[in-house]
């Protein structure tokens, strides 16, 4: 007699070894990844670990360069001894096992379903085929890796939360492996700290006593940071030890690294705007996929999902208003997913708002939507219902797939066109300006010191400082190396080298051209040298300048963003070099021109009475020239 069961099983097996199979294949269809951040920091991160060159370059990939390499170092060995093709499959094939993992999440959380088998299947498929999942695979992006180790996470959780009353022992070990987990997630990728969060009080939802919640959530929160600090204490401490900062440049606020200003730093482009927006946001980037990425994620998924969850997170209101609690703890894993995902969205919105982060909680909305439409009609026709809705929902979303950047497969993953900088045995140093760059670097094995000049954070004095010391004493020439040549490019190029004395060498522009995969991208690079200016600080004269007082709390000459401008007119500015204000001893943000220069002053810096001294300095030189002082006068 044919055991049915025992086929279904069979069944099973074969497609959760079949799918992650064509996720690899579907990687090499779709060809090698180009996409920006593997050409801003994912070549030149860990080229950077191997080659010991922390300390070496600056910033040649913003704030990125301080980013966790060991993910990506694993990614570089592999392209360093494998075809690029068999690695584009294994990225494809690892980001395939996150259907095993929500297949396994869907089968426990529908437990007491008849068809649980054959719903999960789909469900983890509608998953895995969602939008911003499908936009990752092949990609070295990471979002879509990390999961795997964050839903492993998770699915221990919800695996065991049922048993929770009855065998309390044997869930403590599996809590702290998933706290464990969730930890070297989040120090492999330190957006995912979301999720590791919300789990951490997911707990709270649980229907047992509060002091299990809170010694759960404690005890999760505990091996998080234990594996945080196994995956992410090293590199902590390197950047800590060099730059003052575990987080480099991120949080200096808090910490004060010398390099960068005090200052936090935080992308707010996609955040929603007001308290209206986040409440309908999944609408609004539903509509306009522009609010929440730089490329159009257009799927309507999202829409269902918060109307799912509203009508969940009312009913268990409802019940626990009515203290049914019975009724409010009858799936203990479905409440924990509810909470999880819930919170998760949560934090995102007012974290980050990017939609690349939220793609974790993304492919579980066929699940969420299923359990929803369970909950409140428990019926097989209903069920089947949802389970054909969700497949066309999946297939309409599909005409929304972005692609990152893909190129035709090439036997090897990088290369340049051999030019001057190429054939330069050992060059002085190398600055970058523009972006992305730093795959250069191990594209070029530059043997040098590379630097960006226009890194994307703001940086301080120290920073320039740093960049005379790792170029001090090398012989050889320096060069520049820009994204193109068009003028905004060429004033930051300008400008970042007047800090450092140096300009661009006449005649010495040529082009760089570069290829990743196929793909190719065309650059200028420039031979640089140190600026000899005729003009020397102490033949400036000032012809007059304001304003010279004010009284505090009345801003004279207020500009449209609230600060105070200060005006100079001068002769003798031209061949000075860069210059900049100085405000009471610190530097203001400057803008010179033929006749003289302007400054502006933030509001915090005129709250103190007194005098002011206003003066000019020289960066070339160090030298200052004084203008006059500012009386700041108390309010009456």
């Amino acid at each position: 007699m044919i055991d049915k069961h025992k086929i279904i099983k069979i069944l099973n097996a074969i497609v959760l070894c079949i799918v992650p199979i064509c996720f690899g294949l579907y990687s090499l269809i779709l060809g090698q990844d180009t996409n920006f951040d593997l050409r801003n920091y994912h070549l030149y991160n860990p080229y950077a670990f191997l080659n010991n060159r922390l300390s070496f370059d600056l910033a040649p990939s913003g704030l990125q360069t301080y980013l966790n390499p060991f993910l990506d170092v694993v990614y570089f060995f592999a392209i360093s001894h494998l075809r690029p093709r068999t690695v584009g499959f294994l990225i494809g094939f690892i980001q395939g096992l996150n259907f095993i993992l929500v297949y396994s999440i869907s089968n426990h959380v529908l437990n007491e379903c008849k068809w649980k088998n054959v719903y999960s299947l789909i469900l983890a498929m509608g998953g895995l085929l969602s939008v911003g999942f499908l936009s990752e695979v092949g990609t070295i992006l990471n979002d879509s890796m990390v999961a795997v180790i964050l839903l492993m996470s998770l699915w221990m959780i919800i695996s065991s939360v049922d048993k929770l009353e009855d065998d309390q022992r044997s869930f403590i070990p599996l809590l702290m492996c998933s706290g464990i987990l969730a930890g070297i997630g989040c120090a492999l990728k330190l957006t995912t700290s979301i999720y590791a969060l919300a789990m951490c009080l997911a707990f709270f939802a649980l229907p047992v006593r509060w002091d299990r919640k809170i010694k759960m959530s404690f005890l999760f929160g505990l091996s998080v940071l234990l594996g945080l600090l196994v995956a992410g204490g090293y590199w902590m401490f390197e950047v800590w030890s060099l730059f003052g900062n575990p987080l480099f440049p991120m949080f200096n606020n808090i910490f004060h690294g010398p390099l960068a200003e005090i200052v936090p730093m935080r992308d707010l482009r996609f955040l929603p705007n007001t308290f209206f927006e986040k409440v309908f946001y999944p609408a609004l980037f539903t509509v306009n996929p522009g609010r929440v990425s730089e490329l159009k994620y257009e799927q309507v998924s999202w829409l269902f999902a918060y109307v799912a969850v509203l009508a969940l997170l009312t009913d268990r209101f409802v019940k626990i208003f009515k203290k049914d609690s019975d009724q409010c703890s009858r799936n203990s894993a479905q409440g924990f997913l509810l909470a999880f995902f819930c919170i998760s969205y949560v934090l995102w919105l007012n974290i980050f708002g990017i939609y690349r982060y939220l793609i974790l909680a993304e492919i579980l909305i066929p699940l969420l939507l299923f359990i929803a439409v369970n909950y409140f009609f428990r019926t097989s026709l209903a069920c089947w219902g949802t389970i054909f809705f969700i497949i066309a929902l999946t297939v309409f979303n599909l005409r929304g797939v972005p692609d990152w950047g893909h190129s035709a497969w090439a036997e090897k993953i990088y290369r340049v066109e051999s030019n001057t900088l190429t054939m330069d045995p050992k060059p002085a140093a190398v600055y970058f300006v523009g972006g992305p760059l730093a795959w250069l670097v191990p594209a070029l094995d530059i043997n040098a010191p590379v630097i960006g000049l226009a890194s994307g954070m703001p940086v301080s004095e120290d920073y320039w400082r740093r960049t005379k010391e790792l170029v001090a004493g090398r012989d050889g020439k320096s060069f520049l190396i820009l994204e193109s040549d068009t003028p905004d490019v060429l004033n930051q190029a300008k400008n970042g080298l007047a800090n450092l004395g140096l300009g661009i060498k006449d005649n010495s522009c040529d082009r760089m051209v570069a290829y990743l995969g196929t793909a190719k991208f065309e650059y200028r690079y420039c031979e640089v040298s140190k600026v000899v200016y005729a003009g020397d600080i102490a033949g400036l004269k000032i012809k007059n300048w304001g304003p010279r007082s004010m009284v505090v709390g009345n801003i004279p000459n207020k500009q449209p963003d609230g600060v105070m401008g200060i005006w100079i007119l001068a002769s003798g500015v031209p061949g000075l070099g860069k210059v900049e204000v100085l405000f009471d001893g610190q530097p203001a943000i400057t803008t010179v021109s033929k006749k003289g220069m302007s400054a502006a002053i933030a509001p915090e810096r005129l709250t103190r009475p007194g005098k002011k001294e206003v003066a000019i300095r020289q960066f070339l030189t160090g030298k200052t020239f004084p203008v006059g002082v500012f009386e700041l006068q108390a309010a009456k």
